[in-house]
């Protein structure tokens, strides 16, 4: 068996953003259009309240001429000459519950963009906004709640996102779904997990976009140069064996929700370097939550875009002013240019990781009590894996510190590299670049 021997340099969290550059990735991202999310999120605000429980039949007011609205606007996506996209409806009736006090029909609207690898043809990227929205009575359906910020603006991401994407034709299949429900408990989102779940589809990386429209907090910071991503570390569903093996490892901050977030930070550097992507040990704020905690309960990695800093009177207000203190989620407080570039974050890591090959299998790790590390991996049959890259990180630090091509090979070993002070990840990448996530080892061997 042939001998591996690699000289690893130390890189800086830049260098090790994708070297390569893929025109195609390059095109979606410069297909988002700040005006465009401005119209949307404008439109949206226009409805006066998009609360679940508002009025379905009004054609100017309430969830219902909301909903129908993004179903005209997606269903023209998919009848735009060269589009792939192909209408995505998931409806159903929610029951009573803590913030549903009778039954109510949820409408998640949007469109998928079919993968074109059969071998993968149950393999899926997703991503949501929730376009319902709420007032300070979060059970009070008739009052004002223009929610340009939670979530107008992750909704115009998702549609802007459908936009770009149309005539691509990625290796896997992408959701771009805008969600209802959000404010009541989830429920949209609960069931769009669900039903993807009872499906048979191995999502490998779900977004939740929310709260992503503006750049000045509360706190009187303005800050347009960041955007955060909260990713849980260890999986919220986990079978014993992988228990175990965290456990032995200690791979707390390697499960696939934070590999995500961190794979969003390097694609980012690449693709959208003026805004710093800010990956966040969490699974989300405190005491606060998304509809990515709905996809992490049945088992699929996910993760939240947040803005970087926020402006509490603007969320969950109605609009009025008090004691010169202005409350409310209102047009003028979202600003289309920040969000169009964590669109174009979004944009650029689903593009690298639908364009990707198959991710390395059954990672080993073997070495202990040895000066040596050794590290096994199976290749998948991918015909476009043209490389692998192998991610070391010391054992303190929580982000990949170096990055090291290694060829179209099944192992490697490291003299001198003590297995017990490090962290390591395999990925497989094609001829432009394009990473596989990262995988952790999976199984422990000699």
């Amino acid at each position: 068996m042939r001998r591996w021997v690699l000289a690893l340099a130390l890189c800086s969290a830049a260098a090790l953003a994708q070297e390569k550059i893929d025109p195609r990735v390059s095109g979606i991202v410069g297909r988002v259009d700040a005006d465009r999310m401005q119209a949307t999120v404008a439109k949206l605000v226009s409805f006066g309240t998009r609360h679940t429980l508002s009025d379905t039949r009004s054609e100017t007011r309430g969830i219902g001429a909301a909903r129908r609205w993004l179903v005209s606007q997606f269903e023209a996506l998919t009848k735009a000459p060269g589009s792939r996209l192909q209408a995505f409806d998931d409806r159903f009736t929610a029951p009573p519950g803590r913030r549903i006090p009778a039954p109510v029909e949820i409408w998640n609207v949007g469109a998928v963009l079919p993968g074109t690898d059969p071998g993968r043809a149950k393999q899926a990227i997703v991503m949501t906004g929730h376009y319902d929205s709420m007032p300070t009575d979060v059970m009070d359906p008739a009052a004002d709640a223009p929610g340009a910020d939670d979530d107008a603006s992750g909704t115009s991401m998702i549609l802007e996102l459908a936009r770009a994407f149309a005539q691509e034709r990625p290796a896997v299949t992408i959701y771009f779904v805008a969600v209802a429900g959000e404010e009541q408990g989830l429920v949209g989102s609960q069931h769009l997990a669900e039903r993807l779940k009872s499906e048979g589809v191995d999502v490998l990386a779900m977004t939740s976009v929310d709260i992503v429209g503006s750049s000045a907090g509360q706190n009187g910071v303005r800050d347009s140069a960041t955007v955060r991503v909260f990713a849980e570390g260890v999986p919220a569903v986990e079978s014993d064996q992988q228990k175990r093996l965290r456990e032995a490892t200690g791979g707390e901050n390697d499960g696939a929700a934070r590999e995500w977030a961190r794979y969003l930070a390097r694609t980012a550097a690449s693709y959208v370097p003026d805004l710093q992507v800010r990956v966040m040990l969490r699974r989300d704020r405190i005491a606060r939550g998304s509809d990515h905690m709905s996809f992490a309960r049945v088992g699929f990695p996910a993760a939240v875009l947040r803005e970087s800093t926020e402006d509490y009177h603007r969320e969950h207000q109605t609009p009025r002013t008090e004691n010169g203190v202005e409350y409310g989620d209102v047009l003028s407080h979202f600003d289309a240019r920040y969000a169009a570039r964590v669109c174009r974050v979004l944009g650029a890591g689903t593009a690298v990781l639908a364009f990707a090959p198959l991710a390395p299998r059954a990672v080993t790790l073997a070495g202990a009590v040895s000066p040596d590390t050794i590290l096994r991996w199976q290749l998948p049959g991918d015909p476009r894996i043209a490389d692998v890259v192998l991610y070391r990180r010391s054992a303190d630090g929580v982000r990949w510190e170096r990055a090291t091509s290694l060829g179209k090979v099944d192992h490697v070993t490291l003299p001198g590299i003590i297995p017990d002070d490090f962290f390591f990840a395999v990925a497989t990448a094609d001829a432009q670049g394009n990473e596989s996530l990262p995988q952790p080892p999976q199984e422990l061997g000699r």
